[in-house]
């Protein structure tokens, strides 16, 4: 059985036998629910048969970071929640102990327009700049160079290569390891040109997307070979690297190992747990905050997530937001809230990107900012472009570009 199979069967379970349903009813008389905003049919069914309309419920959530609809996740549940458990108590959590408050402000404002939580206002408890920037680069090649020589110079001077080019002065430490900062892109599309930017830089950093593992062509070959005859008997450890051996001599495979050897140690002898932990598994499960590697995430697996430093690159119209045409305004309020998610991730530095020019979807194309941008103040903004930079009069941060 899969995940959703044990959510159908045990809706199936319980609305066709009410004495069990009961029975469940008098064993939990109190269920919390964190993410609600995040409920499918499946388990919104599921709710409303363990919990009577008069029961105690705790449900915790929040509808502008609904991201999940190509899940099935339907935001409307939320919404209906007053209406299912009547005489439900609200409470509004306004104080925000991450971010500080021009991310929040300007969080804020690019949801404004599809914003489901009436009059919300957030007080930010963290200090930090007054402002976010926002970078215009020439190319997708270009905005990578950005991110790398940012981060390099943020970091101090982590390479030779930084220091020997001058891009990195290597006496500017800002108290900041690999681990503080975090690359955040819209598909896996963009990925390639930060994998080479900070790969030449000689920056590590390790990547996760929200995919099902399962679906990587190099899990489904470790898989089968773990599976061939004369697999040697032992640790998950041994026989995944002697699977890896097989498929890839030179070792080329090693980097894809290292991602799952956490997982491996975790189920000791057990091959039987390991492919089923694999199975239900993301990359964004393997991601491992202890490593001292910037994160290149999608949107979707850094949500839950926080860093110091947050990069979010393609901010440009059919990027982010994503879409292929014309795009119906569901599918558009949702990607606003993916963009409100992205950040939101940001605890202190927030640097939003966009290129002139861009391959998408095999062709060079020219890119228009993302629309999301416009509705930020320019109050709280920094905005650099071509080695230039726009403050507002009154802005006072040391800025990373003069």
């Amino acid at each position: 059985l899969d995940f959703d199979d044990l959510i159908l069967l045990s809706v199936r379970l319980l609305a066709e036998h009410p004495d069990i349903r009961d029975q469940l009813r008098a064993r939990y008389p109190w269920i919390s629910i964190d993410e609600y905003q995040d409920l499918d049919a499946g388990q919104y069914r599921l709710v409303k048969l363990l919990v009577p309309p008069d029961g105690n419920v705790c449900a915790i959530g929040d509808p502008d970071q609904a991201i999940y609809g190509f899940r099935g996740a339907e935001v409307g549940f939320f919404q209906r929640f007053r209406e299912d458990f009547p005489g439900v108590r609200v409470f509004q959590l306004s104080r925000n102990y991450r971010s500080t408050q021009a991310i929040v402000d300007a969080a804020l404002q690019a949801m404004a327009p599809a914003s489901l939580v009436a009059g919300r206002r957030l007080e930010a408890r963290n200090d930090g700049p007054e402002h976010i920037e926002i970078h215009a680069c020439p190319t997708e090649q270009a905005e990578a160079e950005f991110v790398v020589h940012t981060i390099e110079r943020m970091l101090g001077g982590s390479s030779f290569f930084g220091l020997d080019s001058g891009r990195a002065a290597g006496d500017e430490a800002w108290g900041l390891g690999l681990s503080d900062f975090a690359v955040l892109y819209r598909t896996e599309a963009q990925v390639d040109p930060l994998v080479q930017a900070l790969s030449r830089a000689g920056l590590p950093f390790q990547r996760c997307g929200h995919e099902p593992l399962a679906d990587r062509p190099w899990v489904q070959a470790l898989v089968e070979a773990l599976a061939r005859p004369g697999a040697p008997p032992g640790s998950v450890s041994q026989r995944l690297q002697w699977a890896a051996q097989q498929l890839a001599p030179d070792g080329t495979m090693a980097s894809q190992v290292e991602l799952l050897w956490p997982m491996a140690l975790r189920c000791g002898e057990h091959t039987g747990r390991f492919l089923a932990e694999l199975a239900l598994a993301t990359e964004a499960d393997l991601y491992d905050p202890r490593a001292q590697r910037i994160a290149l995430l999608t949107i979707h697996a850094a949500k839950g997530l926080e860093f110091p430093v947050v990069f979010v690159v393609g901010c440009e119209e059919g990027v982010l937001p994503l879409h292929w045409g014309r795009i119906d305004p569901a599918a558009l309020a949702e990607e606003r809230r993916l963009f409100f998610v992205a950040m939101t991730r940001a605890e202190k530095y927030l640097f939003l990107s966009h290129a002139r020019r861009r391959v998408w979807r095999g062709k060079a194309r020219v890119q228009s900012p993302s629309p999301f941008l416009a509705d930020i103040e320019e109050r709280l903004l920094l905005r650099h472009a071509l080695g230039r930079t726009r403050r507002p009069p009154s802005a006072r941060q040391r800025l990373l570009f003069d």
